[in-house]
């Protein structure tokens, strides 16, 4: 058994080794579980159909559906250097990136974890007020703001260990009552009739939904090794794959559709308040907001913590512990209280997707195309002037080009934003690196 000082420890930079890990594939995937069925999901389904959006129920559905399935494989194709090698994303991206160049990507990474661990705690911080305003008539939701980071903060030095154990009680817990949810909104006969014959539109408006519903966890995909590597090996990639296509891909849709049920049930903008709205009892909006609670806790620690704290680790040398506590001062800075709301939620994810979608498309080509899914962990950890992954002062020319154009290409097409910066970054870095040759490293 991993003791909980080594469990700190394994959060550092260092190469997880096979018989370190920690997480067997049934807990990997309540990980996950727990980690998605969250109230951020439920928000994109809500605000994508008819009154919040521009689709109607079939569209959204099928729409969802593509992200879904997208989404776990995206997951799983960039989850292979942590899980087969135990390396971190901060390392993983040296040898597309370069040395320095890696540093680029890992503070992009962690500029919109940022923004997603604040506005995680301030839906904490909203259902925390609907509960005691319900029950006792009083609330202060800057309050519990602060004392939902405090709490986060606390679990989270406590490492990759205490993530596992809270994760898997979560969501069986989760499961329960999301599942109550569903009923209680079916009972109250709340579903309107008018988002299903809403015309809505198959044209840009469904990609767009299609794109958001992958953009929300961008980030995720970008740094799936620093959770990957924790995961218990199986002879070949059979629990890479079990612990994402199954991981990932139902409750990310369960939620979505959520959204979706709660979207046509309620006018309110506000997820949260229509929570309160349809349930038919205090004792069930209770519960409905204590899911809340569970939700963005779990997924705060599994996806909004992790990478930012990483890189603050990669950046400043300091401890996992540090690097959590400023990853929670950030976070205070991104102003949630503004990004969730309609007017700015989706333009959120489409703008930070701008710049991971053509990250991805260069880590995924540098895996499975340049170095056919081989990686070099000693070049990896070789940060010295004139090392294999140095390239050019540092940074690989041809990742770097292939990040900008592809970012560039995607701005005009911003609610689609990674379907096109993606595959830009992926088929460009293949050419600079196979045909062009710019970086002249060795494989």
């Amino acid at each position: 058994m991993v003791s909980s000082k080594e469990s700190v420890k394994l959060e550092e930079l260092s190469a997880i080794p096979d018989e370190k890990r920690s997480i067997p594939p049934w807990s990997y995937i309540a990980l996950w579980w727990s980690s998605l069925i969250v109230v951020q999901a439920f928000a994109i389904g809500f605000f994508g159909v008819y009154p919040q959006g521009k689709l109607n129920v079939t569209q959204a559905f099928v729409a969802l559906i593509g992200s879904a399935v997208v989404l776990a494989l995206l997951f799983t194709w960039n989850c292979f250097p942590g899980y087969k090698r135990g390396i971190p994303f901060a390392v993983q991206a040296r040898a597309s990136f370069g040395v320095r160049g890696a540093k680029i990507t890992t503070v992009l990474r962690a500029l919109p974890a940022f923004a997603w661990y604040g506005i995680g705690n301030w839906i904490g911080a909203l259902a925390i007020n609907a509960i005691t305003q319900r029950l006792w008539g009083f609330g202060n939701t800057w309050v519990y703001f602060i004392l939902f980071l405090v709490i986060q903060t606390f679990l989270a030095i406590r490492g990759i260990k205490m993530i596992k154990y809270f994760d898997t009680v979560a969501a069986f817990i989760v499961a329960i009552l999301i599942g109550y949810t569903l009923f209680t909104i079916v009972r109250t006969g709340a579903i309107k009739g008018e988002s299903f014959t809403y015309p809505g539109s198959w044209g840009y408006p469904f990609w767009a939904l299609f794109a958001t519903g992958v953009a929300g966890v961008v980030p995720g995909i970008l740094n799936i090794s620093d959770v990957s590597r924790h995961l218990k090996k199986s002879t070949g990639t059979g629990n890479a794959w079990l612990g994402h296509m199954i991981g990932i891909a139902p409750p990310w849709l369960y939620m979505l559709y959520v959204g979706i049920i709660f979207g046509i049930a309620t006018g309110t903008a506000d997820p949260v308040a229509a929570i309160m709205e349809l349930a038919p009892s205090v004792a069930i909006g209770v519960a409905m907001l204590v899911f809340v609670l569970g939700a963005q806790i779990s997924t705060n620690l599994t996806l909004n913590i992790l990478a930012p704290a990483h890189a603050i680790q990669d950046l400043f040398k300091v401890k996992w512990s540090i690097g959590v506590i400023i990853t929670g001062v950030l976070s205070i800075a991104t102003a949630p209280w503004v990004l969730f709301t309609s007017a700015h939620f989706f333009t959120f994810m489409n703008t930070y997707s701008v710049f991971l979608g053509p990250i991805i498309g260069v880590l995924l080509a540098d895996y499975w195309i340049i170095r056919k899914r081989t990686v070099d962990v000693e070049a990896s950890y070789d940060t010295k002037v004139g090392s294999k992954y140095w390239y050019k002062g540092g940074f690989s020319i041809a990742a770097i080009a292939s990040f900008v154009v592809g970012g560039v290409a995607s701005i005009p097409f911003i609610e689609i934003s990674w379907i096109i910066g993606m595959p830009v970054g992926f088929v460009l870095y293949i050419i600079l690196r196979k045909v062009v040759n710019v970086d002249r490293a060795a494989i």
